[in-house]
């Protein structure tokens, strides 16, 4: 009868183990986690109960159409500049795909977020109440530069060197120098498919709705 020899043992592959979770987010990390993650609602929102309480005690915004009011001129001056500054640059980002670097993004890295500011301050200084513009400059300031702040961080993980050395030749909000308008790189398609019409419609709709609101107003008797 043969020998019987033991089968050899089976290698096993050492296993690596899965990463763990990271450290435990703060009670105030996980709340400005939110207050980034929703902050257009919350703009949104806010906007709407301060134009309520606009509109509730009687403020008149100013007309459109009157060139000779320096406050229609500015604030329509600003709109129109928040606008072509959004569109100008949603034509050229190429969202993770490629770090966009010319047009608006030669000058600033965030030129859709400034032309959004631009287009605030311009509705505040033509409805023309103080306490809209302050909400501007605090709050609202304060939430969409954490959300450029966290921005900022995965875009340099993504981009790496070429990140940082762009950081270091184009500031975040203040241009250095004078733009120079360059559109070779915009595309119709990238303006499409970065959803830009929605921000032409919405500030279309809300210069309808503010001169209705003062011929309304205009109408009115005053009490």
């Amino acid at each position: 009868m043969p020998a019987m020899t033991a089968a050899p043992a089976a290698r096993t592959t050492p296993t690596v183990p899965a990463p763990g979770p990271g450290p435990a987010k703060s009670r105030w990390e996980k709340v400005v986690d939110l207050l980034v993650r929703y902050r257009v609602r919350i703009t949104i929102i806010v906007f709407v109960i301060l134009l309520s309480e606009d509109v509730l005690t009687g403020i008149k915004p100013h007309d459109l159409t009157n060139i000779r009011d320096m406050k229609t001129v500015i604030g329509c001056s600003l709109v129109a500049v928040g606008l072509a500054l959004r569109s100008w640059a949603a034509g050229m980002l190429r969202k993770d795909a490629q770090l966009t670097t010319s047009g608006p993004y030669g000058i600033i890295r965030n030129p859709l977020y400034v032309g959004s500011f631009l287009l605030m301050i311009g509705f505040c200084t033509l409805v023309d109440d103080p306490e809209n513009i302050w909400f501007v400059l605090g709050p609202f300031l304060v939430l969409y530069i954490m959300k450029v702040s966290r921005e900022e961080r995965r875009l340099s993980r993504i981009f790496g060197d070429q990140w940082q050395s762009y950081v270091r030749s184009v500031p975040r909000f203040l241009p250095r120098r004078l733009p120079s308008l360059s559109f070779a790189d915009w595309s119709l398609s990238r303006w499409l498919g970065n959803r830009e019409y929605r921000a032409v419609s919405a500030v279309f709709l809300g210069l309808v709705a503010l001169q209705l609101w003062h011929l309304y107003r205009s109408a009115s008797p005053v009490l």
